[in-house]
């Protein structure tokens, strides 16, 4: 019972305290697999837990935008879809 009302701990790479670490390959950057803690000051693994787990902010703001970058194309070319449909309606209409 005491093991439930303990807060799980997760993978450090997914912390808001964690700063990965990556190495330039031939033609892309490539993560490697420790990072750096801020909260603990210290080198850890990618799937190092820890109490002190926090969400990532920063992470949830740049999904939260991309999101809505995507929405919105898809929103463009569905209003060029309708255009499109409109004039050929209209087309047909005046023949």
């Amino acid at each position: 019972m005491e093991e439930e009302n303990t807060k799980k701990s997760t993978k450090c790479v997914y912390c808001g305290y964690y700063e990965g670490y990556y190495t330039k390959g031939l033609h892309c950057f490539e993560r490697a697999k420790q990072g750096f803690c801020k909260q603990h000051e210290k080198l850890v693994n990618n799937g190092d837990t820890c109490e002190c787990w926090e969400t990532s902010r920063r992470r949830f703001y740049f999904r939260k935008r991309v999101i809505s970058r995507c929405l919105n194309e898809i929103l463009m070319d569905i209003s060029a879809i309708r255009q499109i449909i409109q004039e050929e309606q209209e087309k047909r209409k005046n023949l």
